[in-house]
C-alpha cells in the first residue's frame, strides 16, 4: 500500500517531469529553429509547432489523468519527430553532431522513467533511441559508427533517472515507515494515558466514596447499627460499579450537595443560594469534592465545624467553598502522589475546564476553593 509521502513523491515527480520536459523540448526546438537554417524550413517549422503543441496537451492530460492511449500516441508522436530530422536538421549539423532532436528526446527518455513503470520506462526508452538513430542515419548526419554512440547515452540517461527515481522513493516509503510508526507509538502513549487516566478516576471514586464512608465508621460516627450508614455504603457500590453519574441534563447543586455531605461528621455552616443548575457531570464532581475537603476536616482539621460556601460570580464562574478554623497544612510538603487534593480535587476539577485552590497553613485553617467557569453565563 502506498503511503502520503510516497505518493506526494510520485505526484511532484509526474508534474515536474512533464512540465521540465515541455520547457525544455519547446526552449531547444525554438533556438534552434531561430538559430540555424533547416533543410526544408516550411515542414520543419510545422515539425516544431505541432510537437511543442503536443507537449503542451500530454503535460495538461497527464496532470489530470494518466492514461494508457497518452503514452502511446506520445511514442508515436516522438518517433515522427525522430524521423522527421530529414526535414528538420541543419546541414551544418553533419559537424555539430548534437541537433535538439537529440537534447529534446534525452530529457524525454529520463522524464518517463519518473511517471511511468520499470517495464513501461525500459520500452518507451528503447522506442525513442530507436526511432532517434534511425532518424538520424536517414538524415545522414553522420554514419552509424558516430550516431549509435551518441544516441546510445539515451539509454544511460534512461538507467540513471531510473536508478534516481528508485533511490527517490525508497527514501518516500522510509519516511512512510517511520511516519507509520510514530503514528503507532502516538496511539499506543493514547490508549495507556487514556487507561491511566480511567484508573485514576476510578481509584478517586473509590477513595470519595467507600474509603470515605469507612472513614466515618472509623471516626466513631457509626457505633452501632445504622440506617444511613447502608444506604450510603449502597450508592457507594452503586458509584464504584459506574452506575450513578449521570451523563447529560442539568442539576440542581444546592439540595445535592446537601445529600451528598449529610453524613459528614462535622456541623456543617451553610451559605447556599436557592438553586444552582449545572450539568450534572459538573455538579457530581463538585459534590465529590465538597465531601472530600470535608472528610479532610474530620481527618485533619481537629475541628467540628466547617463553613460550606455556593456562590456564582459576575463572570459566571461557580464556586463551592470549604472553610475551616482547624490546625491547618503547609500545601509545600505534601507528596502530590495521592487521590485526596491531587486526584480527587486538582485532577477532577482540571478535566472539566475548572481547578481546585487550596489555601493553608499551620494553625491557620484550610481552605478548599472548586471553581468550574460556566460559560452558558
Amino acid at each position: 500500500m502506498t503511503g502520503p509521502a510516497e505518493r506526494e513523491l510520485n505526484r511532484l515527480g509526474l508534474f515536474y517531469a512533464v512540465v521540465i520536459r515541455a520547457v525544455v523540448a519547446a526552449l531547444c526546438s525554438l533556438i534552434s529553429w531561430a538559430t540555424t537554417t533547416p533543410r526544408d524550413f516550411l515542414l520543419a517549422t510545422l515539425v516544431v509547432l505541432a510537437f511543442n503543441g503536443w507537449n503542451v496537451l500530454f503535460a495538461v492530460r497527464m496532470l489530470r489523468r494518466q492514461q494508457t492511449w497518452l503514452l502511446v500516441a506520445d511514442l508515436l508522436v516522438i518517433t515522427g519527430v525522430c524521423l522527421a530530422q530529414v526535414w528538420t536538421a541543419a546541414p551544418e549539423m553533419q559537424a555539430d553532431r548534437v541537433s535538439w532532436v537529440l537534447v529534446a528526446t534525452s530529457i524525454i527518455v529520463v522524464a518517463y522513467q519518473f511517471h511511468t513503470s520499470t517495464w513501461v520506462g525500459a520500452v518507451a526508452a528503447l522506442v525513442i533511441l530507436a526511432a532517434y538513430l534511425v532518424g538520424g542515419v536517414l538524415a545522414k548526419l553522420q554514419d552509424w559508427t558516430v550516431v549509435v554512440p551518441i544516441g546510445s547515452w539515451m539509454a544511460v540517461e534512461a538507467v540513471l533517472g531510473r536508478g534516481l527515481y528508485i533511490l527517490v522513493r525508497r527514501g518516500g516509503r522510509a519516511a512512510d515507515r517511520e511516519f507509520e510508526r510514530g503514528e503507532r507509538v502516538r496511539r499506543e502513549s493514547a490508549v495507556a494515558t487514556a487507561r491511566r487516566a480511567d484508573e485514576r478516576e476510578y481509584l478517586a471514586a473509590l477513595h470519595d466514596t467507600a474509603s470515605a464512608t469507612l472513614l466515618m465508621v472509623g471516626a466513631g460516627v457509626a457505633r452501632r447499627q445504622e440506617t444511613w450508614l447502608s444506604e450510603q455504603a449502597a450508592r457507594d457500590l452503586k458509584v464504584i460499579q459506574g452506575h450513578v453519574d449521570p451523563a447529560d441534563g442539568e442539576v440542581d447543586l444546592t439540595p445535592m450537595l446537601r445529600d451528598v455531605v449529610e453524613h459528614v461528621p462535622v456541623r456543617i455552616e451553610w451559605h447556599l443560594q436557592d438553586s444552582l443548575m449545572l450539568p450534572a457531570v459538573v455538579a457530581v464532581a463538585l459534590c465529590r469534592g465538597a465531601r472530600e475537603a470535608l472528610t479532610n476536616v474530620v481527618r485533619h482539621a481537629d475541628v467540628d465545624v466547617a463553613q460550606v460556601s455556593v456562590s456564582r460570580t459576575a463572570h459566571g464562574v461557580v464556586q463551592v467553598r470549604i472553610l475551616d478554623r482547624g490546625k491547618g497544612f503547609d500545601p509545600a510538603k505534601t507528596s502530590g502522589h495521592g487521590y485526596g487534593v491531587t486526584g480527587s480535587l486538582v485532577e477532577r476539577m482540571a478535566r472539566l475546564g475548572g481547578q481546585a485552590i487550596v489555601t493553608s497553613a499551620p494553625g491557620q485553617g484550610t481552605e478548599v476553593m472548586l471553581e468550574w467557569p460556566d460559560a452558558r453565563a
